[in-house]
């Protein structure tokens, strides 16, 4: 049955059968693409500039990753970890069609939820029963919940993250505090180097891949130019991932416009590697972030 929905949330197509979701309330506007559940555009209405970066060349195809927005990651992150030759990196989720399961409007939040249902395709790679739910909650804050429920009479080993671009005025004005004294992996050394940040500040110089780990805190962007901060909160996560492909990865990547790694940061809520969730048959895991943007004076 259709869901009907509110004012505020209508019914859109991105491209030819790539529906979506636009909002427009009186605290935000932003679009959601029912392919990955894929939210593409958030932006509060006390801020002048977009907080979601979604590249100007991203692909809208079934069966296509969106480059930006927040790709959710399900149900490992990066590349399958025994046979990636044979499944899709960063998993299923983002990449295949998602249904509306309710849509409302309350004190000026978009509250939507999305479920993925199995079918061939999705079970071609992902070898156990499970119930998955996208939870948005988009106003003056954002907040996304990917839910995840074992329904397999055996433990099940589930990963991911909520794999955020966020938009920058540019990479040189930007910095990240909260990471200071978190140990990380760098994943974009030969080869990967274990290390601990001690700056208080992350600037960008050149392509950066972390994961940070054992820690639940929240991270925070500044943005000198554009006068702001972005927190970015999480819960049910571990592990954080902090990118930017830089020069010659952004060159090498199909649907990214060459200087566009100077426009965004991905900070991303993670159950990465060694953060694999066991989940016991019945049992439930919410991987969860939240997004706070402050306009500094």
């Amino acid at each position: 049955m259709p869901i009907t929905l509110p004012n505020g949330i209508t019914a859109i197509e991105l491209a030819d059968d790539y529906p979506a979701l636009q909002i427009e309330t009186a605290d935000c506007s932003a679009t959601l693409a029912l392919n990955g559940a894929h939210l593409t555009h958030w932006q509060p209405s006390h801020t002048a500039h977009p907080v979601i970066y979604l590249s100007p060349t991203a692909i809208l195809q079934q069966g296509k990753a969106i480059r930006g927005g927040v790709p959710l990651c399900w149900p490992w992150f990066n590349a399958h970890p025994t046979d990636p030759d044979s499944h899709p990196s960063h998993g299923v989720a983002r990449i295949e069609r998602w249904d509306l399961i309710s849509a409302t409007v309350e004190d000026g939040s978009a509250i939507i939820e999305l479920e993925l249902k199995a079918s061939p395709v999705i079970e071609a790679h992902v070898p156990f029963p499970f119930q998955l739910k996208a939870l948005f909650n988009l106003g003056q804050t954002c907040s996304i919940v990917l839910e995840t429920t074992n329904l397999a009479k055996e433990n099940i080993a589930v990963g991911g993250a909520l794999h955020s671009y966020f938009s920058l005025s540019h990479i040189d004005n930007a910095t990240v505090t909260g990471l200071q004294h978190t140990p990380y992996l760098d994943t974009a050394a030969r080869p990967e180097k274990s290390a601990v940040q001690t700056e208080g500040e992350l600037r960008f110089q050149a392509e950066t891949d972390r994961i940070y780990y054992g820690s639940d805190l929240p991270a925070r962007i500044h943005d000198a130019e554009w006068k702001r901060s972005i927190v970015v909160e999480k819960a049910g996560s571990l592990t954080s991932v902090v990118w930017n492909p830089w020069i010659e990865k952004a060159a090498s990547l199909g649907d990214l416009p060459d200087a566009d790694y100077q426009r965004f940061l991905c900070i991303e809520a993670a159950n990465a590697r060694h953060d694999t969730r066991i989940l016991a048959p019945g049992s439930t895991h919410r991987l969860e972030t939240r997004f706070i943007v402050e306009n500094l004076s």
